[in-house]
């Protein structure tokens, strides 16, 4: 079948990297594994040998939901739905999940914040993607990949760069080179008091990038509430912060407004 550009279809040929990301997920016979993008079933062929509770593929694309159905019958679960309206909770069924995919590049990152809504339910996601964006995801303070991909993710995932795959191992050969990442999502996020403040302020941060954190954050907060804070931290800019420094700004803001709420 024709891969379609609206779909960012480009499909993995190579059967040693095929086998290599499934390998990654280190899937157990008790686990729900759900793929995203299964396209014609590179990876999907190597996940129905492994032992395990459920395989469930989510395909947007209805040539290939066809195709995947004939191919594989009753060994599978196909959705056929656009993956950012899954409710991955309710696909665990009270078990976490491990996901796997060559996710599309044009929507890399929202599926990648979907995951982190549903952190609860995901034990794991192997994840092959745009490389620059794997090094996005991954990259530490000082970086210049450095962003709000980096500090979310690892608020929310023990991150690891595992490996990277030509654009030759590619049909059609897409114009960049990609990698594959792990994400192995904690269980709760203890040391954070408000998430979507942590995200908030973050964006916020980072969509100003060159300017310190006193100035990025006094677009959204009042000076007395800034003032709260270090004034050694409001003088850095947002590359230079790790995830704890982040966790911290949060924390401490979120005290101020609920203060001045009560």
């Amino acid at each position: 079948m024709r891969p379609l550009k609206r779909f960012s279809q480009n499909f993995l040929t190579n059967p040693f990297y095929q086998q290599k990301i499934v390998d990654a997920l280190n899937i157990e016979p008790e686990d729900v594994v759900v793929e995203i993008g299964p396209g014609q079933g590179a990876l999907t062929q190597r996940l129905v040998q492994i032992p395990s509770q459920r395989c469930i593929v989510i395909e947007i694309d209805r040539r290939m939901v066809e195709h995947l159905d004939d191919r594989f019958g009753q060994q599978i679960k196909i959705i056929n739905q656009d993956v950012l309206t899954v409710d991955f909770c309710a696909l665990a069924d009270g078990k976490p999940l491990k996901i796997i995919g060559n996710l599309p590049y044009h929507i890399t990152s929202p599926i990648l914040f979907h995951l982190i809504d549903h952190y609860q339910c995901v034990a794991q996601a192997v994840l092959m993607t745009q490389k620059e964006v794997a090094r996005r995801i991954s990259a530490s303070p000082g970086n210049k990949d450095y962003g709000i991909l980096s500090v979310i993710t690892r608020a929310y995932a023990e991150i690891d760069y595992l490996f990277e795959i030509k654009r030759g191992n590619f049909f059609p050969t897409p114009a960049v080179d990609s990698a594959v990442i792990s994400l192995k999502f904690f269980k709760e996020i203890k040391d954070i008091q408000n998430l979507d403040l942590f995200r908030k302020i973050v964006r916020s941060a980072f969509n100003f990038r060159r300017k310190t954190l006193k100035n990025s954050l006094g677009r959204i907060f009042e000076e007395k509430v800034l003032n709260s804070l270090d004034q050694s931290i409001l003088k850095k800019r947002p590359e230079q912060l790790t995830v704890d420094a982040f966790k911290h700004i949060t924390n401490v803001i979120d005290k101020v407004l609920k203060n001045e709420t009560n």
